[in-house]
């Protein structure tokens, strides 16, 4: 959830680690700071986005080879300057970064003061500095003191340390959180993602959990928490550093929109054995489950619908976050599908964590080669639909279902429907060429406080999906409903003028889904129509491409609900790219 960047090498830090923390805005985040050390430790700090704080701090004018950089997104403690990070210890001996939450940060916080520590700040991450401040009177070298500090702290984290008596060496800990540390010549990284450091390396080394690293400019040693020395060996990361700017683009969440073709096709490009193993996985499965979390969410029961529809394959589908209720009908003859953009999402891993306990088997789907899910994973397959940016999913959707849509095709052997599914980037292409229309209808009704957005069977998680968009970009009411709901209760809100959003392509659920509008149009609702032609029920039509099969409808109709969204924020004047109070990758549970 935070961003947390460390460089250590031979060129001036600063200019490095706010490059880099610009890169992870995406993230998300509310304040942001810098250390670096330079005889002595240097460090600005302050409340709003970088960019802001730099025209007054200077950041990028701050000296020294080493340093490290920090974006909050508040947990414990409010949104002041105080609580930003890097935070120091009470002689100016440590300073810190911290990504997570120190559950236990009450009792160690009363052990330190009894020490005589004094706080500065009100977060749970201050307690690190302290404490190894405190063990650093005890133990002569870093790797003790750092193995002292892991083993009084309970909770997730990634967390970076610098100290006074050792400026070469940045110290990195990791558990439950993710931190890879970049590999360059003369000069090393410790970053959230790669994203950190991708425009000066490509070779990373992912850590595992429950692991620490001691890095200087020239070497990387890693051990566990136990202090045994792991040997580790990087890899290539993949991504492209032109796919960081935004291009002829106003946002990212533009461009990633109009990058759906491109990215489902690179997604559908996968190795026909893997998704074969794959779908075996889940075709031999005595009971599967699937999980994930928002838009991942919707993923997961669309591919429910996908499934029992296709397949004949019954399934349970649950929020990850709800694992607790959901863990006493897992055995040893179960399947875990997990789905997660960013392969870090903490409830996710919490989710699959628990299912390995009960034997169960742990399949994934993820964007980012080297997650966490990955490698707490049996076997994942990855829709390398390349960086996202925005924090709403947009490309990284369409592409889990995408892929969701190859592997059922697998799994039911249906080769007409994979040959339809292949051509499916050709009519997103065309639903993009209905941009001026959306934006049209997206300013016609952006002062409106309610949106509905109504599907039946596979159009239903699309609904969702909608609704979920533009509370996330607009800051609006919305909810996304099965159409026949309505009638148990929500109808009651349906007041003159209250925009409902019809998800209606001439399937099965055309007709059905038509009778329920007009019951909502009895009661004034006004009727924005997803289909391919209009209808005398809609009071404003959204047109979608006719395809040549029903079922994959729910891919094309994603991209109005998108662009509904991105220009609902635009016409309101805000930023769709960084909504308020959201994170890219929710790291904490």
């Amino acid at each position: 959830m935070c961003g947390i960047i460390g460089y250590i090498g031979e060129r001036n830090a600063s200019p490095i680690l706010f490059e880099a923390l610009r890169r992870m805005e995406y993230r998300g985040y509310d304040s942001a700071g810098i250390a670096t050390f330079d005889d002595n430790f240097i460090i600005k700090k302050g409340i709003g986005k970088i960019s802001d704080l730099d025209k007054e701090l200077n950041f990028r004018e701050m000296q020294g080879t080493a340093g490290m950089g920090h974006t909050r997104w508040a947990t414990h403690g409010g949104v002041t300057k105080e609580n930003a990070h890097p935070h120091w210890s009470c002689r100016g001996e440590v300073v810190i970064v911290h990504n997570g939450i120190i559950e236990n940060y009450s009792g160690l916080r009363e052990f330190l003061s009894s020490r005589g520590h004094k706080f500065t700040s009100s977060t749970d991450s201050e307690v690190i500095a302290h404490l190894l401040e405190e063990a650093m009177k005890n133990h002569q070298d870093l790797k003790s003191a750092a193995l002292s500090v892991v083993a009084s702290l309970k909770g997730s984290y990634a967390f970076l340390a610098m100290t006074r008596s050792k400026p070469d060496t940045i110290i990195g800990a990791r558990k439950d959180v993710p931190l890879i540390v970049g590999i360059g010549r003369g000069e090393n990284f410790l970053s959230s993602d790669v994203f950190g450091f991708i425009d000066r390396t490509n070779q990373a080394i992912f850590m595992d959990n429950k692991e620490i690293a001691l890095v200087t400019k020239d070497q990387v040693e890693f051990f566990d928490f136990t202090g045994k020395s792991i040997s580790k060996k990087p890899a290539t990361v993949a991504w492209e550093v032109s796919d960081f700017s935004k291009k002829e683009f106003l946002h990212f969440t533009l461009k990633e929109i109009h990058e759906q073709p491109l990215a489902i096709r690179q997604t559908l490009s996968q190795e026909v054995e893997a998704v074969r193993e794959f779908a075996s996985l889940i075709l031999k499965a005595k009971n599967l489950f699937i999980t994930g979390c928002g838009t991942s969410f919707h993923a997961a029961l669309l591919m429910k619908y996908l499934l029992a529809r296709k397949a004949k394959i019954r399934s349970e589908v649950f929020l990850s976050s709800e694992i607790e209720h959901q863990k006493y009908l897992m055995d040893g003859d179960s399947v875990l599908l997990a789905i997660s953009q960013s392969g870090e999402t903490a409830d996710v891993l919490s989710a699959v964590s628990e299912a390995k306990s009960r034997g169960v088997k742990v399949i994934s789907i993820a964007n980012v080669m080297g997650c966490s899910l990955a490698r707490e994973s049996f076997k994942t397959l990855y829709t390398r639909c390349g960086p996202e940016i925005g924090v709403a999913a947009t490309k990284s959707f369409t592409s889990q279902v995408a892929l969701l849509y190859l592997i059922a095709s697998e799994a039911c052997s249906d080769l007409a429907m994979r040959k339809f599914l292949i051509e499916s980037p050709d009519y997103v292409e065309q639903a993009l060429e209905f941009e001026a229309r959306v934006q049209e209808i997206a300013y016609k009704y952006m002062n409106a406080n309610d949106f509905y957005f109504v599907g039946r069977g596979d159009h239903y998680p699309i609904a969702l999906e909608g609704a979920l968009k533009l509370k996330e970009l607009s800051y609006v009411h919305a909810e996304g409903m099965a159409a026949g709901e309505f009638k148990h209760g929500t109808l009651a809100l349906i007041e003159k003028g209250t925009p409902v959003v019809l998800m209606n392509p001439p399937d099965e659920t055309y007709v059905q889904t038509l009778n329920n509008a007009m019951e909502l149009k009895a009661r004034g609702a006004s009727v924005i129509g997803i289909s391919t032609r209009p209808n005398a029920c809609y009071d404003d039509f959204l047109q979608i491409p006719e395809l040549p099969t029903g079922i994959l409808y729910p891919i094309v109709e994603s991209v109005p609900l998108q662009m509904l969204a991105y220009f609902s924020s635009i016409g309101r004047k805000l930023d769709p790219d960084y909504p308020r109070n959201l994170a890219k990758s929710v790291t904490v549970i």
